[in-house]
């Protein structure tokens, strides 16, 4: 079963009967990018927004049905730069790893590749990163797009993003390490695995117990930690 994990010419992800990822083979890790990291061993509902676990968990409900149509086994993801298809299906017990509980197999394919080439893309030049002009997060039952200049600084959540202006936090379903390419880096900056601040929105540095953080321009003026492996960077761009 192992060696046909890795050697599928599909994505492949496996769930426990408790949702989380037992193992994923390389194709899978392809076509998720940076989602991919971390990503065994995690809870597939903490890898989605409270208001997608519903529809996931229809999906997951679709797969155990053996009457259930294939579309309703099967979803369409979005992520930055292409779009996959996920079908689920459940394996009988002794078909996959994990203690002989029920396991569940996720199915990922690029939308825009039939699966036999996806399986071995041929190397192409990188596009050039688009410039994010608006920040897409959610509001409500809806899509708000947040001027980048709003943004007072980004927090990693999980495989998404928390952005926080001086009007309250908002998520964001895009992964901070995606962010992080496409806004202006002249104001955003990595301060951190799990943070980018806008300078414009800084309004000092402090120190404390040998760490430093950014104080910034919001209600309750928040701190930004700095990692240490950053910090030198960022006291020659600040000229400190």
């Amino acid at each position: 079963m192992e060696y046909a994990l890795q050697n599928m010419d599909v994505g492949l992800v496996l769930l426990d009967a408790g949702r989380r990822v037992l193992a994923l083979n390389p194709a899978a890790a392809r076509l998720l990018g940076p989602r991919a990291v971390g990503l065994v061993g995690a809870s597939l509902h903490d890898l989605h927004p409270p208001s997608h676990r519903a529809k996931v968990e229809l999906l997951l409900a679709a797969a155990q049905d053996p009457t259930s149509s294939a579309s309703a086994c099967s979803m369409m993801v979005a992520l930055p730069g292409r779009v996959l298809v996920l079908k689920a299906s459940t394996l009988t017990p002794g078909d996959g790893p994990g203690d002989g509980g029920a396991v569940t197999a996720l199915i990922l394919m690029d939308a825009a590749k039939p699966a036999a080439v996806a399986a071995a893309p041929v190397p192409t030049p990188a596009a050039p990163v688009e410039p994010l002009v608006k920040l897409p997060v959610e509001k409500g039952q809806g899509v708000v797009l947040l001027d980048p200049s709003d943004a007072v600084y980004l927090q990693a959540d999980g495989h998404y993003t928390t952005v926080h202006t001086a009007e309250g936090a908002f998520f964001c379903g895009l992964p901070l390490s995606a962010l992080e390419e496409r806004l202006d880096p002249r104001h955003f900056v990595r301060t951190h695995r799990g943070y980018i601040v806008n300078l414009r929105h800084a309004q000092a540095v402090e120190r404390r117990d040998g760490r430093s953080c950014f104080v910034m321009a919001a209600p309750g003026a928040p701190r930004v930690p700095v990692s240490r492996a950053r910090a030198d960077a960022l006291k020659k761009r600040l000229a400190l």
